[in-house]
C-alpha cells in the first residue's frame, strides 16, 4: 500500500461543482454532507446557499488543506488567494501566511508549520495528483503543444471536436490511456489504492477516450479547470477554475465560510457520529476505493444519518460498483437526470448517478 491516507493526494480540484449544484438543488435550510477532499467541493457548495456543510475525510491531510483555504479566504483578497496558493505567480506567499495562520486554530497551525516549503511553493499544485497531472501535461505539450492552443482556441464545438478527432484521438494517445489504466501504475508507481479496483486495461481505454471524444463534441475544454490542468499542467488567474476560486464567486464564499464544519470521519460511520441528519450527499467517487462489502458499508452509514427524502449527487470514475440488493430500494436513482448531468459535466471522466433517499 502507500501513504495515501496520511498525504496531501488532491490539493486543487478535478470535479464540477456546477454540476453537484444542480444535482442536489439546495434551500437555505438544508444541511449538507459531503467529502473534503482538496475543499472545493465544500467551498463551491456554498454557493447553493445551504444553511450549514459538513465536510469529512478520513485523511487528516485532506482535513487541514481544506482549513487552511477557509482560513486564507478569510484572511486575504481575492487576488491575494490567488498568489497565496499558487494559482498566480507570488514571491511572498510566507507573509501571506502570517495573516492566514492566525486564522487557523492550533493544531492546524502546528500541521502547517512543518509544510512551510508546500506553502512557500503554492499548495494548489502540490498534490500527489496535481503532480501526476502535470507530468502528464509536460509530456503531452512536448508532442502536442500547438494542437492543445488550437483546442482551446476553438470557436465552436464542431471545431474543437474535429481538432480532437484528427490531433488527439489517434494510436499514441489509446496507448497512452491503456498503459495508465495498468493496475501496477496506479498502486505501485502512483501509489494510488484505488488502481485496485479498476477494470481491465482494454476496457478503461475504452471507457476513457469515448468519455473524452464525448466531451470534445459537448463542452469547450478550455472552460473545464480538469481539462487544463490535464493538459496545460497548471491553473493560472486566466484559466477555466473552480467555482470558488472564480472572482465573481469569492465575496458570496467568504460571506458563507461560518456554515461550514470540518470532521474526520468515514461514510460507514456517519449514521453513529452525530453529526447528522442531512439533507443531501454530495458524495464524489468514495466507490474508486471500495470493494462490494465496504460500498454497501458507507451506503448504510449514509441512509443512517440522512432525512427522508434527502437529495444524492455521486460520481462514478472506473469502478461501477453499485449497492447491494438489501440497501438499493432505499436509493432512488434518478437516471436521466444523471445521464443530461453526466453530458454537461466539465470534469470529463464521471458519471454522475444522482437521486433520493428513502432510510428504512
Amino acid at each position: 500500500m502507500s501513504n495515501f491516507g496520511r498525504t496531501l493526494n488532491f490539493t486543487s480540484a478535478n470535479e464540477d461543482g456546477a454540476t453537484e449544484l444542480a444535482a442536489l438543488a439546495l434551500c437555505p435550510t438544508d444541511h449538507v454532507l459531503c467529502l473534503a477532499a482538496s475543499g472545493a467541493r465544500p467551498l463551491d457548495l456554498l454557493l447553493g446557499n445551504p444553511a450549514r456543510i459538513t465536510a469529512i475525510d478520513i485523511n487528516p491531510a485532506q482535513n487541514e488543506l481544506t482549513r487552511l483555504k477557509i482560513a486564507a479566504l478569510r484572511a486575504l483578497d481575492d487576488e491575494a488567494v490567488h498568489a497565496y496558493l499558487g494559482i498566480a505567480p507570488g514571491r511572498h506567499r510566507i507573509d501571506l501566511h502570517r495573516k492566514v495562520e492566525v486564522q487557523l486554530g492550533p493544531a492546524s497551525r502546528s500541521f502547517w508549520d512543518a509544510r512551510r516549503g508546500l506553502i512557500a511553493s503554492g499548495v494548489w499544485h502540490s498534490g500527489r495528483w496535481e503532480r501526476v497531472l502535470r507530468l502528464g501535461a509536460f509530456g503531452t505539450n512536448l508532442l502536442r503543444g500547438s494542437a492543445i492552443n488550437a483546442l482551446f482556441e476553438a470557436e465552436t464545438l464542431n471545431r474543437q471536436a474535429e481538432i480532437w478527432r484528427t490531433r488527439f484521438d489517434d494510436a499514441v494517445w489509446h496507448s497512452a490511456v491503456r498503459l495508465l489504466s495498468q493496475r501496477w501504475f496506479w498502486t505501485r508507481v502512483i501509489g494510488e489504492p484505488g488502481g485496485a479496483f479498476l477494470p481491465p486495461p482494454a476496457q478503461s481505454e475504452a471507457r476513457l477516450t469515448g468519455l473524452f471524444r464525448r466531451a470534445s463534441e459537448n463542452i469547450f475544454f478550455r472552460d473545464s479547470d480538469f481539462a487544463v490542468l490535464l493538459l496545460k499542467g497548471r491553473h493560472t488567474s486566466s484559466t477555466a477554475l473552480p467555482l470558488h476560486m472564480q472572482p465573481g464567486n469569492m465575496a458570496t464564499i467568504r460571506d458563507r465560510l461560518e456554515r461550514i464544519h470540518v470532521a474526520e470521519e468515514g461514510l460507514a460511520t456517519l449514521g453513529a457520529s452525530g453529526l447528522g441528519p442531512f439533507d443531501a450527499f454530495s458524495l464524489s467517487d468514495f466507490g474508486s476505493y471500495c470493494g462490494q462489502a465496504d460500498y454497501d458499508a458507507c451506503w448504510r452509514g449514509i441512509l443512517a444519518a440522512a432525512r427522508p427524502g434527502a437529495r444524492w449527487c455521486e460520481r462514478v470514475f472506473m469502478n461501477p460498483v453499485t449497492a447491494g440488493p438489501a440497501l438499493s430500494p432505499q436509493i432512488r436513482t434518478d437516471g436521466a437526470r444523471g445521464d443530461a448531468l453526466t453530458r454537461a459535466d466539465k470534469a470529463i471522466i464521471y458519471d454522475i448517478r444522482c437521486g433520493t433517499l428513502l432510510p428504512a
